[in-house]
């Protein structure tokens, strides 16, 4: 259950930035929502890729 909420806090985050973002652009509010909320989602493979690889290092000691 921890790495779930971990997971969902992270998603959560980022859909904040993202909006926060648009906001300062002069975005629409509804388009504003739509990228905070489904881009994160969309694009959650290269976001976990590009994790890890910022990780690797530090895994590599940890191991």
């Amino acid at each position: 259950m921890g790495k779930f909420a971990l997971l969902q806090a992270f998603y959560c985050i980022t859909g904040i930035l993202f909006f926060t973002r648009d906001l300062f652009a002069k975005v629409p509010m509804g388009e504003a929502m739509l990228n905070a909320f489904i881009w994160p989602y969309a694009q959650w493979p290269l976001i976990k890729m590009q994790g890890l690889q910022l990780l690797a290092p530090v895994m590599h000691f940890i191991s």
